[in-house]
């Protein structure tokens, strides 16, 4: 890098648009390498994407900011040397008050990625440097250049563009005003979440419910069913594994071994994990628990919960399968209730909710004919 374009060094600053706060989106991105025919994606994909939306713009709402004091959008695209440069200094600030954001990666290449930006790092086996995929957060600030950096002086966050070390970062937000600082780099990272939203246009929805149905066929006995709530009422369950021989493990030191679990001793599973939303079981071949069900989904308690039901074979009058139906219906994907899962969860008869309380799961049957 020439001295004259040194971005360390530059002094020349320029005043550009203010930027407002965003609560940052964060996430695990998952890419299924899709290439099919194009198929439009089913409503309820939409409406998930839409109510998690809502769910950061409440976190935004309520004020809730992040605990670093300041974002950095970097990408690979950068000189090697201005990358090195901020990773350093975010460690002797102790690396965790500075977000590194990246915009994306090339599918199925993230490894790749992960390399090249701890190759920058003073030790590339240790995490001490805060590095985030966040498309959103690209999208948010309107970044199509790096380095960006976002400041928080007080109780305001201030933009400064172009590269610069992070103490003149922070010095820029202090005389408040957002700034153009030292030179720019385009972004070689692609926006992962349009890639996402390419393929998710183009994925044959229509053909992977025919295999779905296909795979269900395959291994749900058409003869598993649940009888009909009667009374309604209330059971609770314990899940438990019963170790089926020693367990054992290295001992102190690595010197020797010790007993982690015997033969035949019994856990209660749910002191070890969590029911992490409410399971919720139903016969699909019956009107009037679809409309419990649909009910029961409009409750705050409920929208997350996990819809499984049992007569999934059942074929419907139109001539597609219930399973189908249920998942416009409930804008949602609903999931075959095996007799092993059923067993797991303590279900005896339909519709029933699960949900756990303390180490145990209570299941309330109701009786679909007095709920109307």
């Amino acid at each position: 890098m020439a001295e004259s374009r040194n971005p360390w060094q530059d002094n020349k600053h320029q005043v550009t648009k203010p930027v407002q706060l965003q609560q940052s989106a964060q996430g695990t991105l998952r890419d299924y390498g899709i290439t099919s025919v194009s198929s439009p994606a089913p409503q309820w994909t939409s409406d998930m994407r839409d109510q998690y939306k809502q769910s950061v713009k409440s976190e935004q709402e309520t004020g809730a900011l992040p605990d670093f004091d300041m974002q950095v959008f970097i990408s690979t695209g950068m000189p090697d040397g201005v990358l090195r440069s901020l990773f350093r200094q975010s460690l002797d600030e102790g690396g965790k008050r500075v977000r590194f954001v990246v915009r994306g990666f090339e599918p199925q290449k993230i490894g790749e990625l992960i390399h090249k930006l701890r190759m920058h790092l003073p030790d590339p086996y240790k995490d001490e440097v805060l590095v985030e995929v966040d498309p959103n957060a690209f999208r948010s600030y309107g970044v199509t250049s790096v380095p960006v950096y976002l400041v928080k002086n007080k109780d305001k966050w201030f933009s400064i563009r172009g590269a610069v070390s992070l103490d003149g970062a922070r010095a820029m937000a202090r005389k408040g005003g957002n700034y153009k600082a030292g030179e720019s780099y385009a972004v070689a990272e692609p926006d992962i979440l349009s890639v996402i939203e390419d393929r998710a246009k183009k994925y044959d929805w229509e053909g992977a419910f025919a295999r779905a149905r296909t795979r269900a066929a395959q291994n749900i006995k058409p003869s598993f069913d649940l009888p009909t709530v009667v009374k309604e009422s209330t059971d609770y369950f314990v899940p438990t594994f019963t170790v089926p021989e020693d367990v054992t493990g290295p001992g102190p030191d690595g010197k020797g071994t010790v007993v982690l679990a015997k033969a035949g001793q019994t856990f209660n599973l749910l002191q070890h994990t969590r029911l992490q939303v409410p399971v919720i079981a139903i016969d699909a071949g019956d009107e009037r628990q679809i409309q419990l069900v649909r009910g029961w989904l409009k409750r705050p308690e409920y929208r997350a919960a996990d819809v499984f039901i049992v007569g999934s074979m059942t074929s419907a009058q139109s001539g597609n399968v219930v399973m189908e139906e249920l998942v416009k219906k409930f804008n949602r994907p609903v999931f075959p209730l095996v007799k092993r899962l059923g067993d797991r969860f303590g279900i005896q008869a339909v519709p029933a909710i699960v949900e756990q309380e303390g180490d145990r799961l209570r299941i309330r049957y109701f009786n679909p004919q007095t709920k109307g």
